[in-house]
């Protein structure tokens, strides 16, 4: 890894700036697997941040895949979703692509199920036992209609004090 990051660094702007044609070709040829083997050493050792930071501007399938592993390993799911649809616009046929995207998505239905299981209840209105339910809904609606039948009664015949 210190090798890659010795000729990513050799390959700055500063010198690819200076080349041209067929020289500039040749650079990238070299450059380019550089970024993507230094972001597949980033992911093995679980650094994601900075796979994802080794260069954000590609959008080579490779690259695309591997910043989508690290955002997705990271848990930004919409993301690492984002990165993959794009590679499989240029990789229809990838089957690790598909593979990703599939893993995503039962992790996001594995999540969704756990968030239903731990609300679910929780705003029943649950009834109690032996029938008391039924008769204290019912004393409820009789008070709530006396004091409605109260305040239209006695607001009506009320003297405003100035």
């Amino acid at each position: 890894m210190v090798l890659l990051s010795q000729a990513i660094a050799y390959m700055g702007d500063d010198f690819m700036f200076q080349l041209y044609g067929k020289y500039q070709d040749m650079a990238l040829a070299v450059k380019n697997p550089c970024h993507l083997n230094m972001a597949a050493c980033l992911i093995k050792l679980k650094r994601y941040d900075e796979a994802i930071g080794v260069d954000r501007r590609r959008e080579k399938p490779k690259a695309l895949f591997r910043r989508g592993k690290a955002k997705a390993e990271l848990g930004q799911m919409d993301s690492a979703r984002e990165d993959f649809r794009k590679a499989q616009k240029y990789a229809p046929d990838d089957n690790a692509i598909r593979r990703e995207l599939r893993a995503i998505a039962e992790q996001e239905k594995a999540v969704y199920q756990k968030q239903k299981e731990m609300y679910k209840g929780m705003f029943v209105v649950r009834e109690e036992s032996g029938g008391k339910g039924k008769s204290r809904n019912w004393l409820i609606m009789l008070w709530q209609w006396l004091v409605s039948l109260f305040s239209r009664v006695f607001g009506r015949h009320r003297v405003k004090a100035d």
